[in-house]
């Protein structure tokens, strides 16, 4: 692969920027990139089994970016050529200005057409599907998927769609029409696990995220920047479904305070049968399974919130605490050898304990090193806890970092709260808090917030339950046109 890799980057330094290569491996798998066109993994990756080897084919990448590719086979697999179409019209209508000439290609209208296909034919692939059997629902995102693309730009491509579809132009146009309802999204922004604006975690939430693809709500994730954004969205399984991104796109299984902010909104605005004062429960779908949730609303304490926190597979692990404060850049002697690095499993959690306040105050995570120390074994966050508080009517501090999926430091993780019970009880650190204990958090990144935990432990299965508070800080809209 090496004279391959040689030419290649020769290839793209000459045409730079408008080529990429990306060698795979015979089952699809990325090997090497050059110069990519997105960062996105559905842009990035190829299904060897829908592309057509030898022909070249136009693509249109997630961001709106047309390509042209070419995919041939090489001694150890597959190797892709792409072409920036995008790119090379915008220096064509630059050159077109200053030369005051009309440069356009005489197959414009094949490329839109072209373009259409290529969309509408992975779209039917996608959903094992042809065009007669759409559903309304498949029709809307057929066509938002075209729109997005601004493949409605073109004069006559509404009734090409059409023709394709077999359907009328005014029906085209009047799905379009609606389209313009589905494309403005609300947003929320909640403070979770707190009674005070400004303080406990701030959580994204978007109630109405039923017509949104991953790629949409990775973005909206990124926009607001926030360390999770939950999207409820309807489920055949529960109530609702959540789901939770990171600002870096990283889908996680479960989030704690985003669903604290989203049970929020739910309660706030009424949603999924919460009307009136007293409880309401639901079972949800997550990707760690269906979970019991519940929020209760009362005129003089408004709104409080529960949930039941995931299946805890705790146990050990083949990492020293000189292993963790190595990668994170932390002294080993601010840490308490006595209780052992413990992992768990459902949320990919790593615990051990550190000696006093003032020794969890002056812990520094170095994001980088931690990152690739979590990378290599398979670690979402970091806890640290002390029995050390702020406030005496709590039993914990504790201090969380999850750098692999773009979290320096978190103000307050309610995802971490199942293992850490299990972690204290596993090591008699609750013997005085048979039942319940309440942990504090955020304080070192001026964030205070606090949450309550009741707990049991059943034959060695625990079953533990999140009471959490919250604020409403804003709402708005994005429009996505």
């Amino acid at each position: 692969m090496k004279n391959e890799e040689q030419f290649t980057r020769k290839l793209v330094d000459l045409f730079y920027p408008l080529v990429e290569v990306t060698f795979f491996n015979n089952e699809g798998l990325v090997l090497e990139q050059v110069n990519p066109f997105s960062t996105v993994k559905e842009d990035q990756g190829c299904d060897l089994n829908v592309c057509t080897i030898g022909t070249p084919f136009q693509e249109l990448l997630s961001a709106g970016r047309s390509v042209r590719s070419l995919i041939d086979v090489y001694d150890e697999g597959y190797v892709r050529v792409r072409y920036d179409l995008t790119h090379f019209k915008n220096l064509q209508a630059s050159l077109e200005f200053l030369l005051g000439k009309d440069l356009s290609e005489k197959d414009a209208a094949k490329d839109w057409k072209e373009a259409i296909d290529q969309v509408m034919n992975d779209f039917f692939a996608e959903n094992k599907i042809t065009a007669q059997g759409l559903s309304q629902k498949q029709k809307r995102e057929l066509l938002s998927k075209l729109q997005k693309r601004a493949l409605f730009d073109f004069k006559d491509s509404s009734s090409y769609v059409a023709s394709r579809l077999n359907t009328s132009r005014a029906t085209i146009y009047n799905y379009l029409k609606t389209l313009e309802n589905f494309r403005k999204v609300h947003v929320h922004q909640v403070d979770a696990f707190t009674s005070e604006r400004f303080g406990g975690n701030p959580a994204g939430v978007v109630l109405d995220a039923e017509n949104l693809d991953d790629v949409t709500m990775r973005k909206i994730a990124r926009e607001l920047n926030l360390s999770e954004t939950a999207f409820v969205i309807p489920s055949k399984k529960g109530a609702f479904q959540m789901r939770y991104f990171t600002p870096t796109g990283h889908e996680i299984k479960f989030c704690g305070h985003s669903t604290v902010g989203a049970l929020f909104m739910i309660a706030k605005e009424k949603r999924f049968g919460a009307h009136g004062t007293g409880s309401h429960k639901f079972d949800v779908e997550t990707l760690c399974g269906i979970m019991k949730m519940e929020v209760s609303v009362d005129e003089e304490e408004g709104i409080k919130v529960a949930y039941e926190a995931p299946p805890i597979h705790l146990k050990k692990v083949n990492i020293s605490h000189a292993d963790v404060a190595k990668a994170s850049g932390f002294d080993l002697e601010k840490v308490e050898l006595s209780y052992p690095v413990m992992y768990e499993e459902t949320n990919k959690d790593l615990y051990l304990v550190i000696r006093s306040l003032d020794d969890l105050k002056n812990v520094e995570c170095d994001a980088k090193t931690f990152a690739q120390f979590s990378k290599q074994h398979d670690i979402v966050c970091l806890c640290l806890v002390t029995s050390e508080t702020f406030d005496k009517k709590n039993q914990f501090h504790m201090r969380c970092f999850a750098p692999l999926v773009g979290i320096p430091e978190d103000p307050f993780t309610g995802s971490v709260l199942g293992g850490l019970t299990a972690y204290l009880d596993t090591f008699n650190l609750l013997k005085n808090f048979p039942s319940h204990f309440r942990v504090e958090q955020g304080h070192f990144v001026e964030r205070p917030g606090v949450v309550d935990v009741e707990y049991k432990n059943v034959r060695g299965k625990y079953h533990v339950k999140v009471n959490a508070q919250a604020v409403h800080c804003f709402s708005t809209e994005i429009n996505l046109k």
